[in-house]
Formats: C-alpha cells, structure tokens, sequence
C-alpha cells in the first residue's frame, strides 16, 4: 500500500472533502469547448448534406417543369405501341394461316354438306354422327390414294375385301429389277418411279382401319396427318418428276413415312445435345447398343421412356375402341387428351402431350408435327431433294439427315426399334450411286389466328391509331378448328 507522507495527508483531505466543488469549475472549462467544436463538425455535415439533397431536388424540378412533359405520355405511346405489335402479329398470322388455305382442303368425296360442315366448325363443336359414320367408311379410300400421288403402286391391306393388295414381288430393301423396264429400248410395260414398302403402307393403312365411328377430334387429326402425308408424298413426286422411269428416279425406294405420333421420339435429336455420340470405349457395355445415344433424364420416366398409349397405335382408350363419348375408365387420360399426347412436338422436337398445346409457346401460334422419311435416294440428287423440302408450300424443316444409316437406335419408332418397327437398310441394288437416308424434322401447320391470344380483346376500342387495312382483314373467317384445340 502506498504511504502518503503526513504532509501531504492534510491537502489530500481537503481535496477529497471538497471535490465535487472543484469539479464543477475545472470541467466546464475543458469540457464545454469540446461540445462545441463537434457540435460545429456535425453542423457542417448536416449542412453538406442539406445542399447534395437541395441540388438534387433541384435538378427533379427543373425536369418536371419541362413543358410538355416527356413522361406523361409515355405509358399511353408504349401501350400504343405494344398493341400495334399485336396488330401487327396477327396480320402475319393471318397470311400465314391464309397461305395454307390450299393444304386444308377436306376431299369432295365426303359430300358437299359434309365439306360445308367442317369447314365452319367452331371449337368445341361436334360433326353429327352420320357425317362421322361417312368419314369412317371414307378415310381407307383416301389413304390408299396416297401412293399414286407419290408415283407408287398402292399395296395396302384391304380389310373389308380380306386381303392385302398385290405382292410387291422382292423383298423391301432390294430395288425391284423390274424398274429397269422405263429404261429406253425395253419394250415392257413400266414399273412405277417409286416402290414403297408394302410393310410400311399396311402400318398406315391400318392405322386408318376403325371399327367404330370416329369422334370430331379424331377425324379432323386424321385428315391432318393425311394432309401432311400428301405434302411429303408430293415432295417424292416432285423430285421424280425428271425422270425418264424407274432405273433413274432420284427416290426409288421409300422404306417408312410416317407422321406425327409414329415419327415423335422418346429422345428427340434436338434434345440433350443432338445427335452427335461417342462410341463406347472398349470393355464397357451399353444396353442401348454401340452407337446408340445416351438417355435423355427428360424424356425418361422410372427407366422407361415416357411414351403416352394412342388409341390409334395399340393402345389406350378412345373412340376407336369403345362407343363415341363414352367416358374413359377412372384414373385413365380422357380419349381426347390420348389422341392429342404427342402429335405435335415443340421447337426441340420434344412431343408435347396434350395438356402442354394449350400453355407451350410453340404451340400458340403454329402446331409442328413431326415427320420421319427413310428412303434410298440417288445421293447425286439428294440436295434437290432438301431443297424441294425446304422450299415447300408449308413450311418443312428437316432437323436431321442421316445417310447409310443401319438401324436405328431404341430412341425413336424408325427402322429397327420402337413398338412400330421398320424395315432394314435397303440394299443399293444395281444403282450404284444408292445411299438410304433418313430424314426427320417438321412440317409447320397454321393454327386459326385467335386475337385472345395475343391480348387484344382487352386492348381499348380506341388507341388513337387508324385502323389498317391488315389489321381488319386479319380477324379470321369461320374456319375449322385446329386439332390441338377441339375439345370436341
């Protein structure tokens, strides 16, 4: 402990007695000036503020004192100019639409009343059912018309005579020798430019074959699919349109064609990274064969490709299979939704079931239905053939093309895998310059121009703009409704 001398003990004492009287004329002095000083430091930062938020204020009103204001407007002449989009787009689809008017012709044999019936048919609206019976015993003669307008015989099965047509003599794959009969100085009768696989021509013919009278939706997506079987047919018969006969046809072969729910694959090429694979390295299995591509998790459910059942391809619950709406069993997809699954597909290529055409973006203004062509074409002419495609009336993409394919792999229903199979690889024959290709992409079918759609049934009467002559030409006529969309 620390002795305080005596003395200085008495000084100490008086400190401690009188300190707080000591304090009150020592602090102020030394406490106050401080006090001050940042008083004075904050006041000049409250008042740098004030002047930044001052100028800025400043420069707000200096805007809005600009007459006439710029912003008061703007709304009005975006909303304007957001609508004039939608006219606009409508215009276009419009003339998209009118532009396919050639392709939806429904054949005169069905009847007139039947042709001035459907034709004006409003979504949700059914055919009556005598007219439904009159397409059921029509649609078998209007695919086997198909092949004549390719430039083949027709070799389809005619159940209703009990027999399949006439032989098609060699075995598909193999050119008939036969063709070489168009060849001058052969005083024969000519073979037809184009032989299509008898196999493939029952596949479809059968798919036609109903045992009940269709409902509404299921025979305007028939004679869809035979319009789009038509465009192609008439593609063959385009680029054959040159030849002198059969010994020199650019497609002399056509081994599968097939449209919407039999082209659809299970793992589109378009999809997880197209169709460009690696073999398997040495020692390792792959259960989807060498070449095959991997599995796309998408399109997979449980291991096993998420392929829908169809009335119309072996399976499901439909018109075909039970009386015209009759309801499906409890727990199953109604008819009409197995019909539409898969039909169409979106820009991908992956199949669209038919919840998805009413929300998919794709499907809004165009329905695109796949198409798969596997033929032997003279591979000095295939480009002719592309280019035929491509600049077809309706609008044709080829996404994939595929020469001296062999069998394809499981992820699809081509040749060689899927429920519907397919022939092998042709076999070139005698014409030397022979490659099979397959094809496979979409043929874009208009959907009837809907306003709704784009939002302009809320849109104001009166938007200041002069209507243009497009934009009231493009409110659609009574037209059928497209297949995605009749609920009927």
């Amino acid at each position: 402990m620390v002795q305080i001398p005596d003395n200085v003990r008495p000084y100490l004492d008086a400190v401690l007695k009188h300190h707080f009287w000591i304090l009150i004329v020592l602090v102020p002095p030394v406490v106050l000036p401080m006090v001050f000083l940042a008083r004075g430091k904050l006041a000049e930062e409250i008042d740098a503020a004030r002047g930044q938020i001052e100028s800025r204020l400043s420069a707000v009103r200096s805007v809005t004192g600009i007459q006439p204001h710029p912003n008061d407007a703007w709304s009005s002449e975006i909303d304007k100019a957001t609508r004039r989009v939608k006219k606009e787009t409508l215009t276009e689809w419009q003339r998209f639409w009118d532009s396919q008017q050639p392709l939806r012709v429904w054949p005169a044999s069905l009847g007139q009343d039947f042709v001035q019936k459907v034709t004006t048919l409003k979504a949700g609206a059914k055919l009556p059912r005598p007219m439904l019976e009159r397409y059921q015993n029509s649609v078998r003669a209007l695919v086997r018309t198909l092949p004549a307008r390719m430039g083949a015989d027709e070799l389809m099965v005619d159940a209703a005579a009990g027999g399949p047509g006439q032989p098609m003599g060699p075995p598909p794959g193999a050119i008939d020798p036969g063709m070489m009969r168009g060849r001058p100085g052969v005083p024969e009768k000519p073979a037809a430019l184009v032989q299509w696989n008898p196999a493939d021509q029952q596949r479809l013919y059968a798919s036609f074959n109903w045992d009940r009278p269709p409902s509404t939706l299921q025979v305007v997506l028939a004679q869809e699919e035979l319009w789009v079987y038509g465009v192609l047919a008439d593609a063959i018969a385009r680029v054959n349109k040159s030849a002198a006969g059969a010994y020199n046809a650019a497609v002399p072969l056509v081994e599968q064609l097939a449209v919407g729910y039999p082209a659809a694959e299970d793992r589109p090429g378009a999809v997880g990274g197209g169709r460009i694979v690696v073999p398997v390295a040495a020692g390792q299995a792959n259960p989807m064969g060498e070449f095959a591509p991997p599995p796309d998790p998408a399109m997979m459910e449980g291991g096993v490709a998420a392929r829908p059942a169809h009335p119309r391809f072996g399976g499901g619950a439909g018109p075909a299979f039970g009386p015209p709406g009759a309801p499906p069993p409890e727990g199953t997809a109604s008819a009409d939704d197995l019909l539409r699954s898969w039909i169409y597909v979106d820009f991908t290529g992956k199949p669209l079931m038919a919840a998805e055409l009413a929300t998919s973006p794709d499907a809004q203004l165009v329905h695109l239905m796949p198409f798969v062509m596997r033929a032997v074409v003279d591979e000095r002419k295939l480009d002719a053939l592309l280019v035929d495609l491509a600049t077809a009336p309706v609008p044709i993409d080829v996404r994939q093309v595929r020469i001296n394919v062999g069998a394809s792999g499981p992820g699809g229903f081509g040749p060689g895998g899927g429920e519907f199979g397919g022939s092998p690889a042709a076999a070139p024959g005698s014409r030397r310059h022979d490659v099979t290709v397959e094809l496979r992409g979409t043929v874009a079918l208009a959907k009837q121009p809907d306003p709704a759609a784009l939002g302009l049934e809320a849109a104001p009467a009166d938007d200041g703009e002069a209507a243009a002559p497009e934009a009231e030409a493009a409110q659609p006529e009574p037209a059928p409704a497209n297949a995605g969309d009749n609920p009927a």
